[in-house]
């Protein structure tokens, strides 16, 4: 169970800058993990649908009345980082917080910031390679650190991603034109 702390200074370790206590500690290595890491997980987390920082939630339908032609107005989720789909509802905006549609009600599928401790070992990793690939750049000016270590993040990236869809069912095709019109022969 990795911490923001202990992921950042994971990242600075492989990079020879030594790691950190903190993100208060003194040294440029602590500095700029506190500055680029929210950023960076947030980026990583939004950057698909991750199964593991999926929520389900009904959300309460607001009393204002939206001016832009819809009925209702719901509140997104404070926690919400992007997103997912409002379940059963065609038609929908998003205007910054608010979710506008005509629906009475509304159930909202999108991601959010986890716990970090909660996060599975194959999204710690790519991000671990993530921060590594830009903490190179900023605590060491060496290219070629950034360079092996954005290589390293994809390749993790690509395994998480295949990691993270085996989280639910294949959805069966049910409606199959292509092959149903072989069915007079």
């Amino acid at each position: 169970m990795a911490s923001d702390i202990d992921i950042s200074s994971n990242a600075l370790a492989m990079i020879g800058a030594g790691s950190i206590d903190s993100f208060d500690d003194p040294g440029a290595g602590a500095a700029v993990a506190k500055t680029l890491y929210e950023p960076l997980l947030e980026a990583l987390l939004t950057r698909t649908f991750w199964r593991f920082a999926m929520k389900k939630q009904s959300l309460n339908r607001l009393s204002q009345t939206p001016l832009n032609g819809y009925q209702y107005a719901f509140q997104i989720p404070t926690d919400c980082l992007k997103v997912e789909r409002v379940v059963d509802v065609r038609q929908y905006q998003i205007f910054r917080d608010l979710i506008y549609t005509d629906a009475e009600s509304i159930d909202l599928d999108y991601v959010y910031r986890m716990d970090t401790s909660l996060m599975p070992a194959y999204f710690t990793l790519a991000l671990t390679y993530k921060l590594a690939s830009e903490f190179a750049l900023a605590v060491t000016d060496d290219a070629n650190k950034n360079a092996l270590y954005e290589q390293k993040y994809m390749m993790a990236l690509s395994e998480a991603y295949a990691a993270d869809a085996m989280q639910h069912p294949q959805i069966p095709i049910v409606h199959q034109p292509f092959t149903d019109v072989r069915g007079g022969f």
